[in-house]
């Protein structure tokens, strides 16, 4: 897959080209990593891998909302289980100037498109933790149903927080 074309974004694969000081600095910035569950720490270009398994599609969010198409984020689909079809999205907003514009809304919709209807995969799920309610309403907004919650699973800012567990069938028809 090289990329999937959306109405504001397009979604393309994930290269070392992307791996650029913004990136690094959206890693760094705890503001857009707050939710991420990982990332936590310093990182440098050197702590950055590209995921090279079948188990992991790694891609950018790009804006086309101007003349110049500008790289805003990333989404992945991971831990793809191709025996039971399933897999786990996984999304960051990067440019907090895209932030609350249906950017991640359009993007999950693209990936669990795909997944659902190219890879056939029966099942997507996704982790939010208690608190992210822009990524909450992400999910709801693209079919998703919560059916879970991991009780304390998140240390933040001196406290455990839960993380809400979601996913999407592909015989619901959105």
């Amino acid at each position: 897959m090289n990329y999937l074309q959306g109405k504001d974004i397009q979604l393309v694969k994930f290269t070392e080209r992307y791996i650029t000081a913004d990136y690094i600095g959206w890693l760094n910035d705890s503001e857009v990593n707050r939710y991420l569950g990982a990332e936590r720490m310093p990182v440098s270009r050197d702590d950055v891998n590209i995921p090279d398994s079948d188990e992991t599609i790694l891609l950018a969010i790009i804006s086309n909302h101007t003349d110049t198409p500008k790289y805003i984020g990333t989404i992945s689909l991971h831990y793809i289980d191709w025996i039971d079809r399933k897999g786990e999205v996984g999304y960051m907003i990067g440019s907090k100037e895209h932030w609350g514009k249906g950017v991640a809304t359009e993007a999950v919709g693209l990936i669990t498109n795909y997944a659902l209807n190219r890879l056939n995969h029966n099942k997507i799920s996704a982790g939010v933790i208690e608190g992210n309610t822009g990524s909450i309403k992400v999910l709801k907004k693209n079919g998703y149903k919560q059916y879970a919650v991991a009780v304390q699973d998140y240390y933040l800012d001196g406290e455990y927080l839960d993380t809400l567990r979601f996913y999407r069938l592909s015989e619901w028809k959105i």
